[in-house]
């Protein structure tokens, strides 16, 4: 394996894991999946759904608050989850929903999206430079697992492509395939390491808060407050 390339992917993620507070804005692109499959249908341009992530480690906890928005049917439709000490929220116009029972970590890759990144130097991924796309400006590097090593429970990448800037050893775009065939692209247009942040974004909304048991239960408050959503706009 090259040292030099080694060692590029060790320092972009140990720049966001180890960040007191990072913030990024991007664009997860769909071009697989359901979200894909209901734009095709419906004869809409590609999906394209805008994020904000914000990030904060204090006194071992790390806060996370992800802003999510796609256009559909000329209207915009946004989902914000927050972690914290409480667990992991979805936020909604009428309640706050905790669904830390039904959602493992490695479940919601592309809400929290650098779980698989920051675990990426545990497994023994078979690790090149894509000599295609690698430049002046950036590396890329791919990933390759042939099997998932017996003593993991979690559904880590099969396969993975990262791209990180030469100029900050940034990270500024992954794809990720795990094992069991799910997929997440992103494209990180603005990121910032280690500046002041607000901290009540991380703050749950004065509103009825409910614990999910179950997916099901989660859904059908999932597609109601949607609905709701859809109907104000």
């Amino acid at each position: 394996m090259d040292a030099e390339l080694l060692l590029t992917f060790q320092r972009a993620v140990i720049a966001f894991k180890d960040a007191n507070t990072l913030f990024f804005e991007g664009r997860k692109l769909h071009t697989t999946g359901p979200v894909h499959d209901a734009y095709r249908q419906s004869n809409l341009p590609e999906a394209v759904t805008r994020q904000k992530y914000y990030s904060w480690n204090c006194a071992e906890t790390n806060y996370i608050r992800v802003e999510s928005t796609v256009g559909f049917d000329g209207r915009d439709l946004t989902t914000v989850f927050i972690k914290n000490r409480g667990g992991i929220w979805d936020v909604y116009p009428t309640v706050v929903c905790e669904v830390s029972a039904i959602f493992k970590r490695d479940e919601l890759i592309g809400t929290f999206p650098f779980f698989r990144f920051f675990s990426a130097l545990e497994y023994p991924y078979e690790l090149n430079a894509d000599t295609t796309q690698t430049n002046e400006e950036q590396f890329v590097i791919r990933g390759h697992l042939a099997s998932k090593p017996p003593e993991c429970e979690e559904d880590i990448a099969s396969e993975f492509s990262y791209t990180i800037s030469k100029r900050n050893a940034h990270l500024s775009s992954l794809y990720e395939k795990t094992f069991k065939g799910k997929s997440c692209e992103l494209v990180l247009d603005t990121v910032k390491v280690n500046r002041p942040i607000d901290e009540s974004l991380f703050e749950l909304p004065d509103r009825q808060k409910i614990t999910m048991s179950n997916l099901q239960e989660y859904l059908n408050v999932r597609m109601r407050e949607w609905g709701r959503s859809m109907l104000a706009g």
